[in-house]
C-alpha cells in the first residue's frame, strides 16, 4: 500500500446519451467555488488550484498536514487488477483470515496487482 498524491479526476462517458450535461456536471463540481464549498462544508482540500490558493485552506492544518505527505507519496497509476485484490486484502485483514506466511499472502496480492491485463 502507498500513499497517493496528485490529481483528482471527473471522468465522463463519451458514450452517455446525456453527454454534454455531463460534462457540465463534471465543471460545476470542480470549479473553484464549489470547491471552496466543499472545503467549508467538508473540510476536504481543493483539487482545484485557484480555491487551493485561498487562505482559509492554506491555514487548514489537515491540508498543510496532507501536503506535507506529499514528499512520501506517488502518483496514482493504478491499473484494473488493483481494486479486487486490494478489497480482498482489507476484508481478509478485518476478517482475521490469513492463514499461513503473511509475506507469502502479500506477495500473492502484489501479483495479482501487477498481472497483465491483456488477455
Amino acid at each position: 500500500m502507498s500513499t497517493y498524491f496528485g490529481y483528482k479526476m471527473l471522468g465522463v462517458n463519451p458514450y452517455s446519451k446525456n453527454k454534454e450535461w455531463a460534462h457540465k456536471l463534471a465543471q460545476y463540481i470542480s470549479n473553484e467555488d464549489n470547491q471552496k464549498l466543499r472545503f467549508e462544508m467538508r473540510g476536504q482540500g481543493p483539487s482545484n488550484i485557484k480555491a487551493g490558493k485561498a487562505d482559509e485552506i492554506k491555514k487548514s492544518q489537515a491540508v498543510q498536514a496532507i501536503l506535507a505527505q506529499q514528499t512520501y507519496s506517488e502518483l496514482q497509476r493504478l491499473g484494473g487488477n488493483f481494486w479486487t485484490p486490494s478489497s480482498n486484502l482489507g476484508k481478509a485483514l478485518a476478517n482475521n483470515s490469513i492463514s499461513g506466511n503473511l509475506q507469502n499472502y502479500l506477495d500473492k496480492i502484489v501479483k495479482q496487482i501487477n498481472a497483465s491485463t491483456v488477455q
